[in-house]
């Protein structure tokens, strides 16, 4: 168990860290993934592939802290962290032949000859112990050094994903974490954080004793309330006044995110999805198609970004596409009809926006986007105005599009999704 004076500390390790190659989105993963045991993270160090740095940052824990290190576990010579971490600690590097039987099983089943360097990812400190890694090569480690509870897991964000569970699970059965504290978690779509945090404001007041914690994800506000001990009771409670408040706004209850809820929802009820993109070029489909199981109730996209793509593939009349262009309600309306119908779908979603950075007008300016909706009841359309850059705007269309097919699903599709006030991007 970590000590009194024990905290979570985490140390990302890697040149592209620092150098603008790669972002540390792992630390965060990290923190949610651990997020039920109601641990807060005291500090984060992204440091380079360098001994020193490396060594310095270790200094900066104390005996009792559980510590996350994430990166320089593969076989390159710029991969440090275990010599260094076993330097540091005093103890050898032992070759672990339970790591190495697991991966020429892997590389056997590949059809592929074994790595010369699966040597050093054999490789561990003695003390901590290997996770075998469901995704890639390189094992999580795991064990107690110095006094300090160390997790080792590998820097590619998949790889580390997927130790994730295995790794927690380990700590658990260690008692290197704290209990973990009843939680509930609203995820929500097309809705602004500091909106949310006022829709609130009513279940906070009358639960003051429980935790309250808000972030953005890919795809709109989660919302996370949590319970200490001898007030999990007041958990379903808080959660209901929530679900009145909120509505249609949630999307997902049990963590699960957007396209995974809107693929679930859809095989469930035996409805099959296409999509006709313009602006978004490609990403919602992507997204749908991303969940393992889609081919269940996916048919297929249309991306059609010129005018003349979305008069041949989409059958758009021209005489829409010269009167009102291709950013319009008609535009988006013919677009998702004749996605629907060309792909034999039940539901279509269409997208065409001004995702900018130029394109814009004073009557169309950019982050203008029309979301689309096909279904046996007929065609809806809603404008939006999304405030980002380029990148930005095509990710908020994409979650725009996702809700909307959510919403149709859920609502059984004979009405628009759309509807005063359930979502701050409204026209």
């Amino acid at each position: 168990m970590t000590g009194p004076a024990g905290e979570l500390k985490i140390i990302a390790v890697g040149d592209e860290l620092l150098e603008g190659r790669t972002a540390d989105t792992n630390s965060g993963r990290i923190q949610r993934a651990l997020g039920g045991h109601a641990l807060r993270c005291a500090l984060i160090q992204v440091v380079p592939d360098d001994e020193e740095a490396i060594g310095a940052a270790l200094d900066r824990t104390v005996p009792g802290d559980l510590v996350f290190m994430s990166g320089g576990l593969g076989s390159t010579p710029d991969d440090l962290t275990r010599d260094v971490l076993a330097r540091w600690a005093d103890v050898p590097l032992d070759q672990d032949p339970g790591v190495r039987a697991q991966l020429e099983e892997r590389w056997r089943q590949r059809g592929v000859a074994t790595s010369p360097g699966i040597e050093r990812q054999c490789e561990v400190p003695r003390g901590l112990a290997a996770v075998p890694n469901p995704v890639g090569s390189a094992p999580g480690l795991v064990g107690r050094l110095s006094g300090r509870m160390f997790v080792l897991l590998p820097g590619v964000p998949p790889e580390l994903v997927g130790l994730l569970p295995a790794v927690i699970a380990r700590l658990e059965q260690e008692g290197a974490l704290p209990a973990p504290r009843a939680t509930l978690v609203r995820r929500t779509a097309q809705y602004p954080e500091l909106k949310l945090v006022q829709r609130c404001a009513a279940a906070r007041e009358a639960y003051p004793r429980l935790g309250w914690s808000w972030w953005l994800s890919d795809w709109g506000v989660d919302v996370r309330v949590s319970a200490g001990a001898g007030d999990e009771g007041q958990l379903e409670a808080a959660g209901s006044m929530l679900d009145a408040e909120f509505g249609r706004l949630v999307y997902a209850r049990d963590g699960a995110d957007l396209p995974t809820t809107v693929v679930t929802l859809a095989t469930a009820r035996g409805r099959s999805l296409a999509v006709a993109e313009s602006c978004t070029g490609g990403l919602v489909g992507g997204a749908l198609t991303g969940v393992a199981g889609a081919s269940a109730c996916f048919r297929g996209g249309i991306i059609a970004y010129a005018d003349q793509a979305k008069r041949d593939q989409l059958g758009v009349p021209a005489a829409v596409l010269q009167a009102d262009g291709a950013v319009s309600e008609a535009s988006v309306r013919a677009m998702a009809a004749g996605c629907r119908e060309r792909l034999g779908a039940d539901l279509a979603v269409s997208v065409s926006g001004i995702s900018g950075p130029g394109g814009g007008s004073e009557a169309k300016p950019v982050g203008t986007t029309w979301i689309g909706l096909a279904s046996p009841s007929g065609t809806f359309a809603q404008c939006l105005r999304f405030p980002g850059d380029r990148a930005r705007n095509r990710l908020l269309a994409v979650a725009a599009a996702l809700d909307a097919l959510r919403r149709a699903l859920e609502d059984g599709a004979a009405d628009s999704p759309w509807r005063h006030g359930d979502t701050w991007w409204r026209s």
